[in-house]
C-alpha cells in the first residue's frame, strides 16, 4: 500500500487538453442539476455538481490538497484528498476529462468511453463538413424570428388549403410514375428538402446561441437517412432545444411553401405529388417511438437526454414487488410521467414491429431480390435504347432496394457483438446517450455528439453516465441466499429470479441505516422504571449501527448513578466520563479520546463508562455532560446516551434538550405502558412536543405472539409517536453480564435492524437547534 499513497501524493491532475466547461444543464429532467462539459474531441458530458467542481478546480499548478480545499469550500462538504483521487481516478479520468500531469499514471493514455445504441444511424458518412454548415446556418438563421415563423405557418396553410382541394393528386400520380424523369426529379425533390430539413436543424441551433456540427448520411434501421449534429444544443435552455428540434419541421413548412406556389404558376403535377408527399414525411418525423424529430421533442419537454436508456430501469419498476429503480427515482414527477407513459407506449408497438420484421423477413428478401433483379433487366434494355433517364432510374432503384438489405446486415452485426460483449461482461451495461435520428441527427447527439477527426459525429454520454455506476457497469441485483440463490448458481448465472421479499426488505432496512448524517446525531435512550432492558437496547442500537454504517458510533453511560452499560458491553476501560470532561481541554484528536473509549469486538461500537467509583462525591450535571458531548460531537457521527430513569434530574433534562431523537424503552405490560406514557406527557408538558412527535417507542422482551392488550398498547403509542418497535424475549439478555450481537438469536437482530431502521429515518431531517442553559446552540 505504500508505494501507491506515495504516488498519489505525488500526482498533480489537470484537465485533458480542449476540455471547456459549458455552464449548467438547462430544463433537466432530473432532480439533481447537471453541469455540461466538452471533451477534447467534441464530446459533451453532463456531470453532477460535485464532479464539476472537481473539473473546475483541478489545475497542474495546484496540489491536490489545494483542489480538495476550494472543491470543500464550494460544495459545502468536506473532500478530502484521498477522495479527490478516487473521483478522479474512477469517474473523471476514464472518461478523458482529466488527466494526470505527474505521477505514476501520467502519460498512460486510457481508451475513452464510446456509447454505442443499437437503433442509430449506421454507416455515417459526411455530406456538408462543420464550416458549411455554420455559415449556412448562420444565413438561415433569421429565418426563426418569431414573427417570420408565425408568417411562414400562415401563408402553408392557407397555399394548402387552395393546392391539396382540388383534387388533381391522383392524375399527378399517375403521370409522374409513368414518367421515368418525373419520377427522377421528383427523388431529387423530395431529397432537396430532406436535406434543407437538415439544415433548419443547425440555423435552429445556431439561432439559440449554440453550434452545429456536420450534416451527413447514413442508414437508420433499414433506410437511407440525412442527418445533423446538434449536440451543442444542450447547452440550450429547454425552448432552445425544441427550437432546434422542431427546426427541421420548420424548414419543410417553407419548402411547402415554395411547392405550393411553383405549382399554382404552373400546375405541374410533379409539384403537387412532392407537397402531398412532403406532409407525409412531416406527420412521419412527428413520431416519438424511434429517434425522429417527435421522440427528441419528448425527450426535451421530459429534459431526459436518452428515452431508451430508462426502457430497462422503467420495466423493472413496474415488476410488482420490486423497488423503484435509481434511475427512475432520479426523475423528477412530471418526467417520470412523461417516461413511464412513452415507456408503456413503445415497447408494445417495437416489440410488435420487430416480431412482424422477423416473421416477414423471408418474404423481404425474396421480394428485394426479385426487385433487384427486375431493375437490372430494365438497365440492360435502357442501355440498348439508350434511355438515359430510365437507366438512371433503374440504377437508383437496385441501391434503394439494396440499402434495406444492408441495414439488415448492418443490425444483425450489431445484435451479435452485444450478445457477445453481454456474455463476456455482463456488468458493464451503458446507459446510451442522446442519439441521431433518421432523417435528423447523429447517434451522438443524446449526450453529446461531436465530428471527430473524419467529421464524423461521435458518440456521447447520457446524463447518468458519471453520477451512476452506468458507465462503469452496473453490478445485477442478485439473490444472496434460499431456493433463488440456489436457483441462480444451478444455472451458471443465466437465470437471476431476483431477491426474495424478505432479502429486498433487509436491503431496504440497510438503506435507511446507512442514511447520511449530516454533522452528528444525539439518540437517547430512556425510560421511567428499571429493570425494562433499557442498557442493553442501546447497546443492541448502537452495535447495530457501529456494524452496518461503518462510521464513528459511540455509546455514551449518561446514568448519573453509576450505569452497568460498559459491562454489558466489553471489558471496561479504565478511564470513564468523569476523567474525560477532566481532560478536556488537553483531547485535540481522534486518538487522543480513544484512550478513554472501550470497544465491542464484533460490532466496532465504542463505550464511554460512567464513573461507579463509590467514594464519588457528586454525580455529573447537566453543565457537566454539555462539555462531554460537547466534545464528542467533533469526532463522532451517532452518539446514544443510555440516561438514568430519574426525568427530573438535571443530567436527564440537559441530556433531553440536547437530543435530536428519542428511543422511550418499555416493558410489554400495562403498568410499564402507563408510566412511559406519563413520561411523554411531561416532555409534551416542557417543550419537547417535536422529540415526542419522532420518538420510537420499544416493547422490549415480548414473549410468543402478542397478546390483545400489547397490540392496544402499541396503538396507543403509534398514535403518539414515529413509530412502536416489538423486540422479542432474548436468554442471552437476561444473565446481566457481557453481551454481543453474536450470542443474540435471528429474530431479536432483526427487531434490532428494525429498530436502527425506525431511528435512522429522521436522520435526513438534520440536526435540530439545543438549547442548553436557556442559551440556543447549533453543532459546528
Amino acid at each position: 500500500m505504500a508505494p501507491v499513497t506515495t504516488a498519489r501524493s505525488d500526482a498533480r491532475w489537470c484537465r485533458a487538453p480542449g476540455t471547456r466547461e459549458l455552464g449548467s444543464a438547462q430544463g433537466s429532467g432530473l432532480i439533481e442539476p447537471r453541469y455540461l462539459v466538452r471533451r477534447g474531441d467534441g464530446q459533451v458530458v453532463q456531470l453532477s455538481r460535485l464532479l464539476q467542481l472537481v473539473v473546475h478546480e483541478v489545475s497542474a499548478e495546484r496540489e491536490p490538497a489545494q483542489v480538495a480545499a476550494a472543491v470543500s469550500a464550494a460544495f459545502g462538504r468536506e473532500l478530502t484528498v484521498e477522495g479527490l483521487h478516487r473521483l478522479i481516478e474512477e469517474k473523471l479520468e476514464p472518461v478523458g476529462l482529466i488527466r494526470a500531469c505527474r505521477g505514476t499514471s501520467a502519460g498512460t493514455p486510457r481508451p475513452q468511453p464510446r456509447a454505442d445504441p443499437l437503433l442509430s444511424v449506421r454507416l455515417q458518412r459526411t455530406l456538408l463538413p462543420v464550416p458549411a454548415v455554420r455559415r449556412c446556418a448562420r444565413v438561415l438563421a433569421p429565418l426563426f424570428h418569431p414573427s417570420i415563423v408565425l408568417l411562414a405557418l400562415a401563408v402553408a396553410t392557407m397555399l394548402d388549403v387552395l393546392v391539396l382541394g382540388g383534387g388533381e393528386v391522383t392524375s399527378a400520380l399517375e403521370r409522374v410514375l409513368a414518367t421515368p424523369p418525373l419520377l427522377l426529379a421528383l427523388i431529387a425533390t423530395l431529397a432537396l428538402a430532406a436535406l434543407f430539413h437538415e439544415c433548419g436543424h443547425a440555423a435552429a441551433c445556431a439561432y439559440g446561441g449554440a453550434r452545429p456540427g456536420p450534416i451527413g448520411m447514413g442508414i437508420y434501421l433499414l433506410f437511407p437517412v440525412f442527418y445533423t449534429d446538434v449536440t451543442d444544443s444542450y447547452r440550450l435552455d429547454r425552448a432552445g432545444r425544441i427550437r432546434t428540434d422542431l427546426g427541421g419541421l420548420y424548414f419543410n413548412v417553407w419548402c411547402v411553401v415554395v411547392l405550393n406556389a411553383a405549382f399554382l404558376a404552373s400546375h405541374n403535377g410533379l409539384l403537387l405529388l412532392a407537397v402531398l408527399l412532403l406532409h407525409l414525411e412531416m406527420a412521419q418525423q412527428l413520431i416519438p417511438t424511434v429517434r425522429f424529430d417527435g421522440y427528441f421533442v419528448l425527450a426535451d419537454l421530459a429534459g431526459v437526454p436518452d428515452l431508451f436508456a430508462r426502457v430497462r430501469p422503467v420495466l423493472i419498476s413496474l415488476v410488482p414487488g420490486r423497488p423503484t429503480d435509481p434511475r427512475v427515482r432520479a426523475l423528477r414527477p412530471a418526467a417520470r410521467r412523461i417516461v413511464v407513459g412513452w415507456v408503456v407506449l413503445v415497447v408494445p408497438v417495437l416489440t410488435l414491429g420487430c416480431a412482424w420484421l422477423l416473421y416477414s423477413l423471408p418474404l423481404i428478401v425474396r421480394q428485394v431480390l426479385g426487385g433487384v433483379a427486375r431493375e437490372a433487366r430494365a438497365m440492360g434494355s435502357a442501355w440498348r435504347s439508350v434511355d438515359i433517364a430510365t437507366l438512371l432510374l433503374a440504377a437508383l432503384s437496385i441501391v434503394l432496394l439494396c440499402v434495406p438489405l444492408l441495414g439488415l446486415a448492418e443490425l444483425a452485426r450489431q445484435i451479435v457483438l452485444r450478445v457477445t460483449r453481454a456474455a463476456r461482461a455482463p456488468i458493464r451495461s451503458k446507459e446510451q446517450p442522446r442519439h441521431g435520428t433518421g432523417g435528423r441527427r447523429s447517434p451522438s447527439e443524446e449526450g453529446t455528439t461531436m465530428p471527430n477527426s473524419e467529421n464524423e459525429p461521435a458518440d456521447g454520454l447520457t446524463a447518468d453516465a458519471l453520477t451512476d455506476d452506468s458507465i462503469f457497469g452496473t453490478p445485477r441485483v442478485v439473490p444472496e441466499t434460499g431456493w433463488r440463490r440456489a436457483v441462480l448458481s444451478a444455472s451458471g448465472g443465466a437465470v437471476n429470479l431476483g431477491p426474495g421479499a424478505a432479502e429486498r426488505h433487509r436491503a431496504e432496512m440497510l438503506a435507511r441505516i446507512t442514511a447520511p448524517i449530516s454533522g452528528s446525531r444525539r439518540v437517547v435512550v430512556m425510560s421511567r422504571k428499571g429493570g425494562v432492558g433499557k442498557t442493553t437496547t442501546a447497546l443492541g442500537l448502537g452495535s447495530t449501527y457501529a456494524k452496518l454504517r461503518g462510521d464513528r458510533v459511540v455509546a455514551v453511560d449518561a446514568n448519573p448513578d453509576a450505569g452497568n452499560l460498559a459491562h454489558r458491553a466489553t471489558k471496561p476501560c479504565k478511564r470513564t466520563i468523569t476523567d474525560l470532561i477532566a481532560d478536556s481541554t488537553m483531547i485535540s484528536s481522534y486518538s487522543d479520546l480513544r484512550g478513554y473509549t472501550g470497544q465491542v469486538d464484533d460490532s466496532r461500537l465504542e463505550v464511554l463508562a460512567s464513573d461507579d467509583d463509590p467514594r464519588i462525591g457528586m454525580a455529573l450535571d447537566r453543565d457537566a455532560y454539555h462539555r462531554a458531548i460537547d466534545l464528542l460531537d467533533h469526532y463522532y457521527n451517532l452518539i446514544l446516551l443510555d440516561t438514568g430513569t430519574g426525568i427530573l434530574d438535571s443530567a436527564n433534562q440537559g441530556l433531553l434538550a440536547e437530543a435530536d431523537q428519542l428511543v422511550l424503552v418499555l416493558r410489554p405490560a400495562l403498568d410499564g405502558a402507563r408510566a412511559a406514557a406519563l413520561t411523554l406527557d411531561w416532555l409534551g408538558e416542557h417543550g419537547y412536543g417535536e422529540l415526542v412527535a419522532r420518538a420510537v417507542v420499544v416493547m422490549n422482551g415480548v414473549r410468543g405472539e402478542k397478546p390483545a392488550i400489547i397490540e392496544r398498547i402499541e396503538e396507543h403509542f403509534v398514535l403518539r409517536c414515529a413509530t412502536v418497535v416489538t423486540v422479542p424475549w432474548d436468554r442471552a439478555l437476561e444473565g446481566g453480564g457481557r453481551t454481543s450481537l453474536s450470542d443474540l438469536k435471528p429474530r431479536t437482530l432483526d427487531a434490532l435492524t428494525e429498530l436502527a431502521a425506525a431511528v435512522a429515518d429522521a436522520f435526513s431531517s438534520g440536526p435540530s437547534v439545543r438549547t442548553v442553559n436557556d442559551r440556543a446552540w447549533e453543532m459546528s
